[in-house]
């Protein structure tokens, strides 16, 4: 291992701006060869793209302002000299007049803060241009701030007299954001901003209008399609280019783009480990995101890869990234659970049971413009395709075929957050949940017996499927069940995780199904790592069951005793046990 000290770069996370990237020693991941798709001939003049948050949108977008505006111009060499599409020399570079609108910042409960609120942000980029062109005269102090389409309509007038040539490129990120905030918060005005007397659909009016006489390009970005319908219905040229193979890692990272990034981040050396061990510790966690049906390439969420960075640099020591989840990547549970309630109750089972199966989503094709004044609820293939716009779910390459689409949870980290979402769905307000307790005073106690622990599971899990709580038990469920209960039952000195990513030296990450920490803090802390593992009535039934069972005793055995030496356990007290259920009994239950 080397003494020696790496210089790195400065960490991109939380920053956007391309321009600031390359003046500034910030590391950046190069997709400029990204442009070189947006201007082949075959391409829409007005593509949009959609991907779940977080993934680098607004940097792409931010990279095009630099790259296509003229004011620019000047700072080409300097802002894109080294970069991929530098090496195309392109002649469309630098040879637009670029507004660049954000609506990331729209946020409000009512009708009037929101129009207000989406005036500020046109403006702000109103604003910007005159910038970066002081000769460009427009005057809209008069023109109402609850009037963002008039402000818009305006503005290109103003444009029209000052270029005399089409040459306006409109770059929109985010467009949908304010509203999948609203649809998670407040429904009705969700429901009035996108009808079809709604602003959305008279400011997208506008700008196909201005198409005519202005505006050369656009270039859109957001999550979803839910708010689609406004934007097409008045903008009905655009063209949804989401599932395109050449944009299927426009944001995101690639493995081969992370190898590059990480020693540029991370002094590896200082660390003991190398990019690749870093690489193979984050893919389960962040990786697996896969947006067309033609490629073989999935995709890291970049602010993920960026903020888990930025804690190995800071502590200086190789983590488990599942400790480490970017805090901005997860506030869309609050609309995963608004979907649920959107949808009938039949699909959300139906999906919840899929789910719970770990079984694949299989629809005709993604459902685009939703329009949910025209629907009261969500079909079986939209509320399937919100799960994957959000980022839930993602194109599952193997199983799907030109005919049918096949769709699966990306990572763990989704997968788990979407179980946090089945337990408020399912579990939280039903009493055959919340009424039982489970016996912890075993583990509290630091015994090696757990018979009342155990006992206490078989009663709470006989509730629950005497109860159909759970249409389906299987050790998946099982293993959600269990952690959900015991979470609600967590304070100051107990705690406990599910599926917790583990580091076993020389064989690589492995996931225990309950790790259960007592006493935190005390001298007499302990933690109890547990396997599960679930049988049928008919599996206990059969024949040969005490063969399978011992069959089944010794793999789980194993498989707990080889957690049991995870680095994450060094130089603590940990028990290991495994915990087998015939049906809701526990049925073995013994320290290994």
């Amino acid at each position: 291992m080397s003494d020696s000290t790496a210089t790195l770069l400065n960490n991109p996370y939380g920053l956007f701006s391309f321009d600031s990237f390359r003046m500034n020693n910030q590391a950046f991941v190069d997709k400029s060869l990204i442009i070189k798709n947006l201007d082949d001939k075959g391409m829409s003049f007005y593509p949009v793209l959609l991907r779940p948050r977080c993934f680098g949108q607004s940097t792409f977008v931010q990279m095009l302002k630099c790259f296509y505006d003229i004011s620019y111009k000047d700072r080409y060499d300097e802002l894109f000299s080294g970069t991929k599409i530098y090496q195309e020399n392109l002649s469309s570079h630098n040879s637009y007049h670029v507004v660049n609108f954000d609506f990331s910042a729209v946020s409000s409960n009512t009708e009037d803060s929101l129009l207000s609120g989406f005036f500020s942000c046109v403006s702000t980029g109103i604003d910007d241009f005159k910038l970066r062109y002081p000769e460009f005269e427009f005057d809209y102090s008069k023109i109402s701030e609850l009037d963002p389409t008039r402000l818009f309509i305006e503005f290109t007038k103003a444009y029209k007299n000052y270029s005399k040539v089409k040459k306006l490129y409109v770059l929109i990120d985010e467009y949908d954001n304010f509203a999948n905030e609203l649809l998670s918060k407040n429904l009705d005005l969700f429901l009035n901003i996108t009808s079809n007397n709604g602003f959305l659909k008279t400011f997208y009016a506008s700008i196909k209008a201005g198409t005519s006489t202005t505006i050369a390009k656009t270039f859109i970005t957001g999550v979803s399609s839910v708010s689609l319908d406004s934007l097409t219905a008045g903008f009905n040229i655009a063209l949804n280019v989401t599932d395109l193979e050449c944009f299927n890692e426009y944001a995101g990272f690639t493995d081969d783009e992370l190898s590059i990034l990480i020693p540029k981040l991370v002094d590896v050396n200082k660390l003991g480990v190398s990019s690749s061990e870093i690489i193979s510790r984050m893919k389960p966690i962040y990786d697996g995101y896969c947006f067309s049906n033609e490629t073989e390439k999935t995709v890291f969420n970049s602010s993920m890869c960026l903020y888990y960075l930025t804690k190995l640099r800071q502590k200086g020591e190789f983590l488990n990234p599942e400790d480490y989840l970017d805090p901005a990547c997860d506030q869309d549970g609050n609309k995963l659970s608004q979907l649920f309630k959107l949808a009938n109750k039949e699909t959300v089972d139906d999906v919840i049971d899929t789910y719970l199966q770990n079984g694949l989503f299989y629809i005709g094709k993604l459902a685009e413009n939703i329009n949910l004044n025209q629907v009261k609820e969500y079909s079986r293939e939209q509320f399937i395709s919100m799960l994957y716009y959000l980022g839930y779910l993602t194109i599952n390459k193997d199983n799907s075929s030109p005919g049918e689409l096949a769709l699966m949870i990306p990572n763990r980290f989704m997968s788990k957050l979407f179980a946090k979402c089945t337990v408020e769905f399912r579990l939280k307000d039903n009493t055959a949940f919340t009424t039982p307790r489970l016996n912890i005073s075993d583990l509290s106690s630091v015994e090696d017996d757990l018979t009342s622990f155990a006992e206490s599971c078989t009663d709470f899990l006989s509730s629950i499927m005497n109860n159909q709580v759970l249409i389906h038990m299987n050790e998946i469920a099982l293993n959600l069940v269990l952690f959900a209960k015991l979470d609600s039952m967590t304070n100051s000195s107990f705690s406990v995780k599910m599926q917790k990513s583990l580091q076993v030296k020389g064989q690589g990450e492995k996931f225990a199904d309950l790790v259960i920490t007592v006493n935190r803090g005390k001298s007499n802390e302990c933690i109890y790592l547990i396997e599960l593992k679930y049988l049928t009535k008919t599996q206990v039934a059969a024949k040969d069951n005490e063969s399978s069972l011992q069959k089944l005793i010794k793999e789980a055995s194993e498989q707990v005793l080889e957690y049991k030496e995870a680095i994450d356990f060094k130089e603590k007290n940990v028990k290991a046990y495994v915990m087998i259920f015939a049906g809701p009994d526990c049925i073995y239950c013994k320290l290994q």
